[in-house]
């Protein structure tokens, strides 16, 4: 049996979200015992480590934890990224060397696809594959800032890392971890190692279909995005039929009570974990008192937008 190999990287504080995630994939999957979760665990507590267990095995998936520490880490870090967000640069150096080939995911995050079909997307010979970054693509700013800072020549496309499809065999054989976080250190780079895997990759990636990372300025329909043709036109085709849903951004579903459609998907797979009587909300000190109403709102306005241009 062809296994389907899958990476995610986390410390204890999100060990939910990440059966959260996991979940999602189980259910969609056709055949979900073919999937192998491998956990880079920075610190899970054991009782969570048993929590995500049982809800991969409840939901016929494996899964095998390779404790990591970010300590270990070097690389510029902010008030908004740790050193946890490097550790996906690490997949080849700690997975065994008989894994040539695996998909990364954030943990922020649900799968609504089976995932074996972004498995068996063609990487055309390329070490990377990812989808853009409307966030970034849809702003002259972020777009200039981007030329300055990593050198991207304008209408070069920029992806998010939220999901990565990744050659392990190309990642070793160039060291291509070390080189982003070696830059990363060296620059100080805005978007850290998003930004480091742009510059590492810069036209040696394979742009997979954006369904399979849609991100906030996708499923709210920006403005910016409505704007230009270009960007509509993929957005549109994206959010008819949403294969990751990724809460990119400050915003995170479970830091606000089931209400409407920004958070009610990971509700929906909340359900089938273990982690489904944990007390809910679980909002972090600086989100306290806000709501998610104009979250809703602009995902209203991408509906409305749908029905017209769709």
């Amino acid at each position: 049996m062809n296994r389907i190999s899958i990476v995610f990287a986390s410390d204890d504080n999100y060990a939910q979200h990440l059966a959260v995630a996991c979940a999602s994939i189980l259910k969609n999957a056709a055949h979900p015992e073919k999937i192998c979760f491998y956990i880079l665990s920075d610190n899970i507590f054991p009782e969570n480590q048993n929590r995500i267990v049982q809800t991969v095995h409840d939901l016929k998936g494996g899964v095998q934890f390779i404790s990591v520490n970010s300590d270990d880490i070097k690389g510029f870090t902010s008030d908004h990224i740790s050193k946890a967000a490097y550790l996906r640069l690490t997949i080849d150096q700690v997975l065994p060397e008989t894994i040539t080939k695996v998909i990364y995911f954030d943990t922020d995050l649900v799968v609504l696809d089976d995932v074996e079909k972004l498995w068996n997307l063609s990487l055309d010979g390329k070490p990377l594959g990812a989808a853009c970054d409307f966030g970034i693509m849809k702003s002259k700013r972020m777009r200039q800032q981007k030329f300055e800072s990593l050198g991207l020549p304008e209408g070069t496309p920029y992806f998010n890392s939220g999901v990565l499809v990744m050659d392990l065999h190309q990642w070793r054989q160039k060291k291509y971890g070390n080189l982003v976080i070696d830059n990363v250190t060296k620059h100080a780079f805005r978007h850290h190692d998003q930004d480091g895997l742009n510059k590492v990759f810069m036209n040696n990636w394979k742009n997979i279909p954006l369904r399979w990372n849609v991100i906030p300025p996708v499923f709210m329909m920006s403005l910016k995005v409505l704007c230009r043709t270009s960007l509509r036109i993929k957005a549109l085709e994206a959010i008819k039929s949403p294969a990751v849903f990724h809460w990119a951004g400050r915003y995170k579903p479970w830091e606000f009570s089931l209400n409407g459609p920004f958070n009610q998907l990971y509700y929906d797979y909340l359900h089938w974990t273990s982690f489904k009587n944990s007390p809910m909300p679980k909002p972090s000190a600086d989100m306290q008192g806000k709501s998610i109403m104009r979250q809703n709102l602009r995902m209203e306005w991408a509906a409305f937008w749908q029905n017209i241009l769709g």
